[in-house]
């Protein structure tokens, strides 16, 4: 491999780090401003596979883009997605994986409730069409916090290394 070819070789992996990198950070973003639409066309069409654990396993991003309307879009719920930490692999040139931890908040106004939860993605992406999409992504939670507000003094009403069960 000639030295231009090597480095030609370099740059497009760093480029695709970066498209990767973006994707998902356009994911979250859409996540936290309720965006349906957006947070499907993060997903490629078709059979994926996507386990977020207590929240469900789908294998249709319609699937879960239904689950995230009904839990998550409403104006009483405000989340803050923060992704951390990425170590993403190119596979070949139209597949990568990715290790991308993330920090969340969620604040229920009308429940006067807020859970706090750390833990890490590890995705898979396909090129589709010249674009990175999600194919598959399994959540791992690590730590989570959960606080009741609704009385006079905030109360701390679980902590551990799993969502408890609801």
């Amino acid at each position: 491999m000639s030295d231009y070819t090597a480095l030609e070789k370099r740059l497009r992996e760093l480029e695709d780090i970066s498209a990767i990198s973006a994707l998902k950070y356009r994911y979250l973003n859409a996540c936290d401003a309720k965006q349906p639409e957006d947070v499907s066309n993060c997903f490629v069409a078709g059979k994926i596979d996507i386990d977020f654990g207590h929240i469900g396993r789908f294998d249709s991003r319609e699937a879960f883009v239904n689950v995230f309307e009904e839990l998550g879009c409403h104006a009483h719920i405000i989340d803050m997605h923060h992704a951390q930490n990425p170590v993403i692999r190119i596979l070949s040139e139209d597949q990568a994986t990715g290790h991308i931890g993330l920090r969340f908040l969620s604040i229920n106004t009308q429940d006067k409730t807020r859970i706090q939860l750390s833990g890490h993605y590890d995705d898979e992406y396909q090129r589709v069409d010249g674009e990175w999409k999600i194919s598959a992504s399994r959540f791992t939670v690590a730590a989570v916090e959960m606080i009741d507000f609704s009385g006079d003094h905030a109360r701390v009403t679980y902590t551990g290394s799993t969502m408890p069960s609801l």
